[in-house]
């Protein structure tokens, strides 16, 4: 293949074009590269590579920089779609087998294949040739101090694990001595690891060489000493006793005696039926001949790990050397790794944890030896597949293995397979007795007879029958009756009926009524993660039946519920494999039914929205949204929970929200993506994840810049300005100053004087003068007479000279706090309010302070208002100061200090990180405050908010001056 590009890093940096050598020369370049490299596929924030190019000290304009460095770059390989811009940051997309890393990756990956077919001469032929490849310290070429402590220890380490499991795989077929001089280099270099002076003093022993051996360990002890302070481990102090007794190490002992044990969960106490499936699989468990291996399978919520475990504790006397359990997750996203679970199975039998084996193959042998000619249970809950299970089994009679899939695991040799039924009718009723107050069934028998059949007899659909029907719930069995006995709303009530899942999604998808099949191609359509039930209802165009649809997904093992959310709707997730089916499924779907199904639920979500925007504590920055489209259809959810919690409806809908966003703007509705950001982001910023809501607000105004709506574009891109001010200060200034631009050509006066007092807001953290900014966006907003961006345009005059001026800032202020009562505005009098704090500590009046800070309290819901309350405690903070109540100013800020890294509020981290140097410096405690402040220089870019780096470097002169 023409222009085949190769590279490697797994030693110096090389690249190859055709196999002719490319010479990539510039060391600026060569480290873009190499970070890239690290981490293919994968987006390297621009931050990062600006970190790794130039440390702590890049220049003005680095990003420009950089996207010159990059475009010289992608000159230089000449290979188009290799290194591309990706939002935030840069990506090298490589083919398969471009690189020593992937091969070096699809190698281990061969290893792991070859340990479970209990290939060991392929297993170590892989690890030969993956480790091969590592040529030497890795891109020892690149000089980036900060690549080679962040980026190449990851690959190191995975290069170290190899070689010690390769070393392993050589011990342990004879090779000890042809490997004797490579272990001892590679030691040489990693003189702290432990495995490998482990490895290296077998080798040696076992090739005779004792004193070595020994000599080997005490390099050792002396390098762990000096360097860490640190005795040996267990292992090596065992195997220096080994060696000095003489002994073959291969004897060391490495278990204690063996323990008899019964990992079994509890049997559940309404165990229901099941006799005839019991008694077929115990007699099965229980034969002498080979190793019995029963599997159960059947749809979810059939019963399978409940009859598993009860069969196990009817046998236990069966099985007097003990019963292991594990669940192995196999319906989840990441089933379990046979080497973990077998790790923790011969730890639980009495295998000393310094001496378990590294690799598969080793583990499964010494697992097979732990329990040969024993009698002992093992039951392996929820399988994956059949390479998950095969290391686990036993290998001599006396022996037995139940396992429970959703699958019916025809790959697996020898087992036997019980599909599970569902319950008898009378098994059913009994259940939901057990249930539900026994006295009600009574009274309905005939009923409950009915209901137990129109549940299609599962134990999960009588389940949800019987929690409809608990003491408390309204529903007579005879209503729910009713309801069932509609065959077209049955399937719905009761999200189960004998549909199967199997291996195979198609012919689970397949076997679905076709309204649940929609719901799967809709579910494709929403985000990965959890959702709520109503969601999925809109997209179906079945608002009323979302709950319906979710528990019937969940029932035939396409959903798992996790809980209610934090406004108490309740949630759902897909696994894995079947959120990727969906999303397969949806887009072979007709474009126009997905196109009217995200219009649906963005309809619904602008009006849910409008309805939280009233109620949520917000930011109060934002521009107001504009009204909502005329054409929207009436509401289809009953939106009754947003009056009780709408902050917690809407970051519970985070991720939807801003799917939603970019799904609208991908079909050409960036006007009413606008709207829904406009309603729903100043609300999400309250609890930060600043990254994902500037990108919502960028791809927003990229779509109205596409679409030449220069009003709806300049909006989204001054509101995104306002989150960067928490982040990249000068960046937020650059973008505020074109908005000015558009929005005087325009005369739109409110979107002015917002872009007006945000770029003199950035200025002031920049260092620079505002005043001329704020002071032009009060004559804009007294001209145009609107008091809401009057208060805006005051307070932030009254920014502009806080610091310096806090006596000229208090009658602004004022003047701002006198119109914002009147409009009623509890978030911008808690701002402005907190400002006058801010001044009337600076004047010394600590009781209107006091007063100030007490009235902006009220109006802080800290639940609802990370942010705002972390800054109101940094001015609390500095009250203490002024009052020597040290103890509480270091508390305070602290406090602020650690919500706004939770918030990710990149300049409030920094600001109240200075607030707490002050409380300790003013406390006489000057090591703390330096400490602070340099941790806050070291994380602060050398160009970015340069107010506060210039504070940071007069409070070490100031702490340098109380230390003499």
């Amino acid at each position: 293949m023409a222009n085949a590009l190769y590279f490697r890093i797994m030693g110096s940096l090389e690249v190859r074009r055709d196999g002719q050598l490319v010479e990539v020369t510039a060391p600026k370049l060569r480290i873009i590269l190499a970070s890239l490299l690290l981490q293919p596929g994968s987006v390297v924030p621009v931050a990062a590579l600006i970190d790794r190019i130039w440390e702590d000290e890049p220049p003005a304009g680095a990003r420009a920089t950089l996207q010159t460095y990059t475009a010289r770059l992608r000159r230089i390989l000449g290979v188009d779609g290799i290194v591309n811009t990706r939002a935030g940051g840069y990506a090298i997309d490589l083919p398969p087998g471009s690189s020593d890393v992937q091969d070096f990756e699809a190698l281990l990956e061969k290893a792991r294949s070859a340990a479970l077919r209990a290939d060991r001469q392929g297993e170590l032929d892989a690890l030969r040739t993956a480790v091969g490849l590592w040529r030497g310290p890795i891109l020892s070429d690149v000089e980036s101090p900060a690549l080679h402590r962040q980026d190449v220890p990851r690959l190191l380490e995975r290069c170290l694990q190899a070689a010690e499991q390769r070393f392993e795989l050589e011990v342990a077929t004879g090779n000890h001595r042809g490997v004797v001089e490579e272990l001892r280099a590679l030691t040489a270099l990693h003189p702290l690891r432990e495995g490998l002076r482990a490895q290296l003093m077998r080798t040696l022993h076992r090739s005779g060489r004792r004193a070595e051996a020994l000599d080997v360990y005490r390099d050792t002890r002396a390098h762990l000493r000096a360097e860490l302070g640190l005795d040996p481990g267990n292992e090596l102090e065992s195997l220096q006793q080994v060696i000095l007794n003489g002994q073959d190490d291969r004897a060391e002992s490495e278990w204690v005696p063996y323990p008899v044990l019964c990992q079994l969960p509890p049997s559940i106490g309404d165990f229901v039926g099941r006799a005839e499936q019991s008694g077929r699989l115990a007699a099965l468990l229980t034969r002498a001949d080979a190793v019995p291996i029963a599997v159960v399978s059947g749809v979810a919520g059939v019963g399978k790990s409940t009859l598993a475990v009860h069969v196990a504790h009817q046998l236990r006397s069966r099985f007097p050397d003990g019963q292991l359990y594990i669940n192995l997750e196999g319906a989840g996203p990441t089933p379990r790794d046979p080497v973990e679970v077998l790790g923790e199975f011969l730890h639980a039998l009495g295998h000393l944890p310094a001496a378990l084996p590294r690799g598969l193959g080793a583990r499964a042998a010494a697992f097979r030896a732990r329990v040969a000619d024993r009698r002992v249970l093992i039951v392996l809950d929820d399988a994956a597949d059949a390479d998950q299970i095969t290391p686990l089994l036993p290998g001599t009679p006396g022996a037995a293995v139940l396992v429970t899939s959703r699958r019916t695991l025809p790959e697996l040799p020898g087992a036997h397979r019980h599909r599970l039924p569902p319950f008898s009718i009378d098994e059913g009723v009994t259940l939901l007795s057990r249930i539900v107050d026994s006295r009600r069934v009574a009274d309905e028998r005939g009923v409950a007879e009915e209901i137990v059949d129109l549940c299609g007899r599962l134990p999960l659909a009588v389940r949800i029958v019987g929690a409809r029907l608990q003491p408390g719930a309204t529903v007579r069995l005879s209503a729910l009756a009713d309801r069932l006995r509609d065959d077209t709303r049955r399937l719905d009530e009761l999200s189960v009926g004998r549909l199967e899942v199997r291996s195979q999604l198609e012919l689970a998808y397949s076997g679905l009524a076709p309204p649940v099949q929609v719901a799967v191609r809709r579910m494709g359509l929403l985000p990965p993660g959890p959702f709520a039930a109503w969601a999925l209802g809109v997209l179906c165009d079945d608002a009323g039946g979302g709950d319906r649809l979710a528990e019937q997904l969940a029932t035939a093992g396409l959903l798992d519920p996790v809980g209610a959310d934090a406004c108490g709707q309740f949630r759902y997730r897909p696994h894995d494999l079947v959120a990727l089916y969906a999303r397969e499924l949806a887009g072979q779907e007709d474009e126009s039914l997905s196109r009217a199904a995200v219009k649906r639920l963005l309809g619904e979500l602008l009006q849910l929205g409008n309805e939280a925007y009233a109620g949520a504590t917000r930011v109060n920055e934002g521009l107001p949204p504009g009204p909502l489209p005329a054409d929207l259809p009436p509401a289809a959810c009953d939106a009754g929970w947003l009056a009780k919690d709408a902050d917690g409806w809407l970051h519970a809908e985070r991720t939807l929200l801003l799917h939603i966003i970019a799904q609208a703007c991908r079909y050409g509705w960036y006007d009413r993506a606008a709207i829904l950001a406009d309603l729903v982001i100043p609300a999400l910023a309250i609890r930060g994840g600043f990254e994902q809501l500037e990108q919502a607000r960028a791809q927003v105004r990229d779509a109205a810049l596409a679409a030449g709506d220069q009003t709806v574009a300049y909006r989204a891109e001054t509101s995104r300005a306002d989150i960067l001010l928490s982040q990249r200060v000068d960046e937020a200034a650059n973008a505020f100053a074109s908005c000015v631009r558009v929005f005087r050509r325009l005369g739109l006066h409110r979107e002015l004087v917002h872009s007006l007092t945000g770029l003199a807001f950035a200025r002031i953290w920049q260092g620079l003068p505002g005043t001329a900014h704020a002071q032009e966006a009060i004559r804009v907003a007294e001209a145009a007479g609107d008091r809401e961006s009057i208060v805006l345009a005051l307070r932030t005059h009254a920014e502009t000279l806080i610091t310096d001026e806090p006596a000229a800032a208090l009658p602004l202020l004022a003047k701002a706090l006198a119109v914002v009562r009147e409009l009623d505005n509890p978030e911008a009098e808690r701002a402005i309010l907190v400002r006058i704090t801010d001044c009337a500590t600076s004047l010394g009046d600590l009781e209107t302070a006091e007063r100030t800070y007490a009235r902006a309290s009220e109006l802080t819901d800290p639940r609802t208002n990370t942010l705002g309350h972390a800054w109101l405690l940094m001015h609390h903070s500095r009250m203490r100061r002024v009052q020597g109540d040290h103890r509480a100013a270091v508390a305070e800020a602290r406090h602020a200090r650690e919500l706004m890294a939770q918030a990710g509020d990149t300049r409030g981290v920094a600001t109240a990180s200075l607030h707490l140097a002050e409380a300790h410096l003013v406390a006489g405690d000057a090591g703390a405050a330096v400490a602070v402040v340099r941790e806050t220089l070291s994380s602060m870019d050398a160009d970015a908010l340069p107010r506060l780096k210039a504070r940071a470097e007069l409070l070490i002169d100031r702490a340098a001056e109380q230390s003499r």
